[in-house]
């Protein structure tokens, strides 16, 4: 079947995950999880047998790879289910991950309350803002709404506090819901740092230590600065991220084989 050419939200599902380069997918679960919460808001009916399906057009796409035992985060794949009830996978390179990185802010874009919040087929604002970033010469846009942080253009924003606490948008805010930075959360818990969510309001983001840019593909990036005004001057709290998801991927469990 051919996708629908109008854009529309309740076009499509997707999320973006990390692949091994081989045949493991990182935190599949966790995805498969949201996408089909978000399937369900956006009105696309869910594949009875999804992982038989993912598996099917796996074979044909991407490939099984012999000896691939490593498991360590090599890449991404887009996974994508349409209205129609077609299912695509596509593989995708890092393009930055772990790194310092520069952001600028952009409005962020709403749809009803439903679709706010999920990754949907109407992306198009969400791209526009990433190349947006790119022409001033940034890595990243940070979507806001009524002066407040709640999403990026592909990662989840944390923000930590002047007190040590950690701060992710709350779900209210219109953000979607990051994977990277759900598993994060409860790791930096029990590392001794709190989580809380809310709004990442101009007050918050001014005083704080560091700003962590979290996702799929970008890992954990500390943001240097925010349209051209510098954030922080802490590397603690990134890099504390950035083992705690190596840890995290080193696990066997983190990963879940996919083909033949």
């Amino acid at each position: 079947m051919e996708k629908d050419s109008t854009p529309s939200p309740r076009n499509a599902v997707f999320t973006t995950v990390v692949w091994d380069g081989g045949s493991h997918l990182a935190d599949l679960k966790a995805h498969l999880d949201r996408m089909e919460a978000h399937a369900q808001r956006l009105r696309i009916a869910w594949p009875k047998h999804m992982m038989s399906e993912i598996n099917r057009e796996w074979e044909k796409g991407i490939g099984t790879r012999e000896g691939d035992t490593v498991r360590t985060p090599s890449g991404l794949i887009r996974l994508e289910l349409t209205r129609a009830g077609d299912i695509s996978l596509e593989a995708r390179p890092f393009i930055l991950r772990n790194e310092g990185i520069e952001a600028v802010t952009v409005p962020a874009p709403r749809w009803s309350p439903k679709i706010n919040g999920t990754k949907h087929g109407d992306w198009s604002p969400y791209v526009d803002a990433m190349q947006h970033a790119d022409t001033k010469g940034a890595d990243l846009a940070l979507m806001v709404h009524d002066y407040a942080l709640v999403d990026g253009d592909r990662a989840t924003p944390l923000v930590i506090d002047e007190d040590g606490t950690a701060w992710l948008a709350a779900p209210a805010e219109g953000g979607v819901m990051g994977i990277t930075a759900e598993l994060l959360a409860p790791l930096l818990e029990q590392a001794g740092v709190p989580v809380h969510r809310g709004r990442l309001n101009e007050r918050l983001v001014a005083r704080a230590l560091e700003v962590v840019a979290l996702g799929s593909g970008i890992g954990a990036s500390r943001i240097e600065s925010i349209d051209g005004e510098p954030v922080g001057s802490n590397h603690e709290f990134s890099e504390k991220c950035q083992t705690l998801l190596t840890q995290h991927y080193e696990t066997k469990n983190a990963w879940t084989h996919v083909g033949a």
